[in-house]
């Protein structure tokens, strides 16, 4: 049984696997980054807690982050070629 190694072209062009994404599942490889635009807004300051989901809009893949509060500042409109929506979540009644 052969297995992939997450590339349409693993053994046919003998490229390296190493450190490859794999694009074979779009939705797993966004909230890997997701999880780097997070790490990015955090470097930059923002203090607003997120969370991130892969969502398709209009039949296109791309991030979600979620927030309570106040919206944040600096989040960019596009990460690593993906449209990033933002999303308000309302805070849970006392």
């Amino acid at each position: 049984m052969t297995h992939s190694l997450g590339s349409r072209t693993s053994g046919v062009d003998g490229s390296s696997e190493g450190g490859r994404i794999n694009t074979i599942s779009l939705p797993g490889t966004l909230v890997l980054y997701g999880v780097s635009l997070l790490q990015e807004l955090q470097r930059r300051g923002v203090k607003t807690k997120f969370s991130v989901a892969p969502v398709k809009v209009d039949g296109i893949w791309c991030l979600e982050l979620s927030y309570t509060g106040d919206p944040p500042a600096g989040v960019p409109e596009r990460w690593h070629g993906h449209g990033v929506i933002l999303r308000r979540i309302e805070a849970p009644s006392a």
